[in-house]
């Protein structure tokens, strides 16, 4: 038993004693008291706490923080905490939502808004929200700018975000200028990307289509007689 303390002494002895720690966001409650003490042996514990707006692992706003033979534990004792309430221009929680450093909440904006660069999510982190929890009006495209005869569009939406595309159909007897019963136009920063346009099938394509196949046959009865003479 003897023999085991000394060694289990010896390896305390070897081991790194830890300094004041330095708590980002917090402090050792009655540091000044505890101050001369430093450094410390490995398995002494403080009490500490965290600033406003900071909380511990466990999302509380004091906690413990252990001397190891690997330093202070936690690495990190103090880390923000965000709320999630009032969203600006967004549909908004019923109640506060604590969130910790590091994770990420939902934003639903209203229709014609949108967080920056069109994410739906927004993160906790040291500084707070990031982005903010505000959605901004994005560039949008309205219905009744679009003049399409002879067609008819697909959807019943009246307003349509930045870069969405809108599909629209041509009457029977009309195609696209690309010869399609249908298209798509999107909506761009100046407006929509172009005007539907749905034109008078043209019989000059059905006679060149037919002229085709008929050379495709032709190629096929000319390809089958060189194999069967």
């Amino acid at each position: 038993v003897n023999i085991l303390i000394n060694v289990v002494s010896n390896l305390n002895q070897d081991l790194k004693p830890c300094d004041f720690p330095q708590i980002k966001n917090g402090r050792l409650h009655n540091e000044e008291r505890y101050r001369p003490y430093f450094p410390v042996p490995v398995g002494k514990r403080f009490h500490y706490l965290c600033n406003s707006g900071f909380v511990t692992a466990s999302r509380r706003y004091w906690g413990f923080i252990h001397c190891t033979a690997r330093g202070w534990r936690p690495a990190v004792p103090c880390v923000r905490q965000c709320v999630f309430h009032k969203v600006e221009n967004g549909e908004s929680p019923y109640r506060q939502i604590p969130y910790s450093q590091g994770e990420s909440a939902k934003v639903k904006c209203y229709p014609g808004y949108s967080l920056p660069n069109g994410q739906d999510t927004v993160t906790c982190t040291e500084n707070g929200w990031s982005p903010q929890l505000k959605c901004i009006r994005v560039k949008t495209c309205s219905k009744n700018d679009i003049e399409i005869e002879n067609g008819f569009l697909s959807e019943s939406d009246h307003t349509y975000a930045l870069n969405r595309k809108t599909h629209y159909r041509c009457k029977q007897g009309y195609v696209t200028a690309n010869g399609e019963t249908s298209g798509t136009i999107t909506c761009l920063q100046n407006g929509w990307s172009a005007q539907p346009s749905c034109i008078t099938h043209s019989c000059d394509s059905c006679t060149m289509s037919l002229e085709q196949e008929v050379l495709s046959l032709r190629h096929v009865g000319l390809h089958n007689e060189s194999l069967f003479p």
